[in-house]
């Protein structure tokens, strides 16, 4: 009587994709390509959307603030507020795990009150 091998051949391709449960590490990275991806989209819509409606006129008509033309002056700042927003999403969107074979997220810490 042969007996039933349950374990999985790593070299055979032959398996349900359904049998296999998701790792929970690419989930968690999906996730911060996702918010990553869009914090850059919205970066780049602000930068582009200021210097086409803010710059490219006569420079006689540019106003300026504290010195600098008003379209570098909101580069300046939507550039201060997207590093303020990077600062957050690796803060608290993105974990640290294991990147071992078997590894696993790491838990985060959470300060206690005093």
């Amino acid at each position: 009587m042969s007996q039933i091998n349950n374990n999985i051949d790593p070299d055979s391709r032959d398996y349900d994709l359904k049998s296999i449960e998701p790792d929970e590490r690419f989930t968690q990275t999906t996730k911060e390509f996702w918010i990553t991806l869009g914090t850059y989209l919205v970066f780049m819509v602000l930068m582009i959307a200021n210097l086409y409606l803010v710059g490219g006129k006569d420079v006689s008509k540019y106003k300026y603030i504290l010195g600098f033309p008003q379209w570098i002056f909101n580069g300046i700042i939507i550039l201060i507020a997207m590093v303020v927003a990077v600062i957050l999403v690796v803060t608290f969107v993105y974990r640290d795990m294991d990147v071992t074979p078997n590894g696993k997220l790491k838990e985060r810490k959470h300060k206690e009150g005093k």
